[in-house]
């Protein structure tokens, strides 16, 4: 087994002309910083400050110095020479790791500090343990790992421990294990929380089938799992699709002393909803209610995604009415909303969705543009069956452009019908008029919707105004159905002359208009020439 352990192949400090094995702080010499950090006075953050930012041999790293690296892929320096020329070795330098030691409490940084300015050779593994664990709590794994290999002790258990659990926290699978089987070679007994995160780490990457010879290894040792360490194991063997495995080794959980926990049902009902298999997940739902557990946000959340992913959003927003109208449900969150309200709007319940704008809204949570301009074109087609609709589209839309999400030119249209269709003509004329001005584009069915409103009112002339607008402005031919609704208007109120002008404009962009709103003219009139 290769070890990832080296006794001497890694010195701790860069190479400097007095050739010490001493850790990258300044020098005893330099006084004022060793003292300090060995006696504190009232301002010694600055004085650890200093000291950390030496090179450890007496320049600061303002001074041009040759770059070091943590890594054991550098060949030695001439300091090395000695030791052999073809041994690699790699410089742990406490610049490296200054800011992650800074955060640390101050008994500590002065603890570490201390240790760093001791000869290497006289540190004990105790003494290498601290500077491991102080590095590991400040969430400098990567120099924790390196000063593992650079030991120039025999490393004990804690120290196995630490650098499994920082391999861990660095993604290194297949290095935790090889430190994992190095430590139990040399006679330790890693503990369970050791286990769980080399088991926990392999799941996370796939290695599903190493997570269980750990896990094997782990009980033939006498460590006794946990249900972190079965909720690893389920949520690994749910990442590659074994299913059935993982809902097999939940049922044996219920049958066991080691009771499962509504994280463990969460994980595998997750993994059923996410290939399609909702109807089962919900199945596990409702045994791990009958067990007592109360589902958390991750549970609902995963079914109803589940739901919406198979096309079934009706189901997903009965859960989530049933979430917000039970008090001993859990509440739903902004996800939640997010998760059922755009499925909804794309299966076109608009009725629902807007149920649940207005459940989101009492929350406290904001859709985002995208599913409110969704929600606005679903409220505006609603209103051709049910004019009363227009008042949440308008109050809809009005929050789509105070959100600076500017509606598509789509919306823009929808919501000019509906206001036509709704009796507000002005607002739908000053709507299209904000189209022009803004560039958007305009459909043939909201402008003739608009003006057949005009017409219908007797507004011949504004209706007009929107002809103009359309053909001059935006440079566009309007369809036959607005030429046929000015027509009409115009020989309801027997202006004929107008009239034929107006047919006259169609006739000329290839227009093709009933003529049957001229047949009522008094007097014979040639076609195509306006008198």
């Amino acid at each position: 087994m290769a070890s990832l352990y080296h006794h001497s192949s890694l010195p701790l400090s860069p190479p400097h002309h007095h050739g010490s094995g001493a850790l990258p702080l300044p020098p005893r010499s330099a006084g004022p910083s060793a003292c300090h950090c060995r006696a504190p006075p009232r301002d010694h953050d600055a004085d650890l400050l200093r000291a950390l930012q030496s090179n450890g041999n007496g320049s600061l790293h303002s001074e041009p110095s040759p770059p070091q690296v943590l890594d054991s892929c550098t060949h030695g320096a001439a300091g090395d020479s000695g030791s052999g020329g073809g041994r690699r070795s790699s410089r742990l330098r406490a610049r490296d790791c200054a800011k992650r030691i800074m955060e640390l409490p101050v008994e500590e940084r002065v603890k570490v500090l201390d240790l760093l300015q001791c000869d290497d050779a006289a540190l004990t593994v105790s003494d290498y343990n601290d500077i491991l664990s102080a590095l590991a709590r400040a969430g400098d794994h990567a120099s924790a790992v390196a000063l593992f290999r650079a030991m120039r002790v025999a490393p004990d258990a804690h120290s196995f421990a630490t650098a499994v659990q920082c391999l861990c926290r660095q993604g290194a699978p297949d290095e935790a294990k090889r430190a994992l089987d190095e430590m139990v070679a040399r006679g330790f007994r890693p503990s369970v929380a050791t286990f769980s995160a080399v088991v926990g780490c392999l799941c996370k990457r796939g290695r599903v089938t190493k997570a269980m010879v750990v896990f094997d290894a782990m009980r033939a040792l006498g460590c006794e799992p946990t249900i972190r360490v079965y909720n690893s194991l389920v949520g690994g063997l749910c990442y590659v699709g074994r299913l059935e495995e993982a809902l097999h080794l939940l049922n044996k959980l219920k049958d066991s002393p080691m009771t499962p926990d509504i994280y463990t049902f969460t994980i595998v009902l997750d993994g059923f909803c996410k290939v399609g298999r909702t109807e089962e997940a919900m199945a596990i739902f409702h045994d791990a209610v009958g067990m007592g557990l109360s589902p958390t946000i991750f549970t609902y959340n995963a079914l109803l995604n589940g739901h919406c992913k198979e096309g079934n959003p009706l189901k997903a927003y009965g859960l989530l009415m049933e979430m917000c109208g039970s008090d001993e449900a859990c509440q739903p969150d902004k996800i939640s909303f997010s998760i059922v309200l755009p499925a909804l709007l794309r299966a076109g319940e608009t009725a629902a969705a807007w149920q649940t704008y207005k459940r989101m809204e009492r929350a406290g949570f904001e859709a985002d543009g995208r599913a409110l301009d969704t929600l606005a074109r679903g409220l505006c087609r609603r209103c051709a069956t049910d004019i009363s609709a227009l008042g949440d589209a308008r109050e809809v839309f009005a929050k789509v452009v105070a959100a600076g999400y500017e509606p598509v030119s789509y919306t823009y249209c929808l919501m000019a019908q509906a206001l036509a269709c709704g009796g507000e003509v002005d607002a739908a004329v000053a709507l299209l008029e904000e189209m022009v001005r803004k560039g958007y584009a305009l459909r043939k069915r909201a402008y003739t919707d608009v003006v057949r409103a005009l017409c219908d009112r007797g507004r011949v002339r504004d209706a007009l105004r929107v002809l103009v607008l359309v053909m001059i402005v935006r440079d566009f031919v309007p369809g036959r159905n607005a030429f046929d609704a000015l027509l009409g208007e115009l020989s309801r109120q027997g202006r004929w002359p107008d009239a034929m002008a107006v047919y006259a404009a169609a006739v000329k962009r290839g227009v093709v208009v009933s003529w049957k709103h001229l047949s009522r003219a008094k007097e014979p009139v040639q076609l195509g020439v306006p008198q």
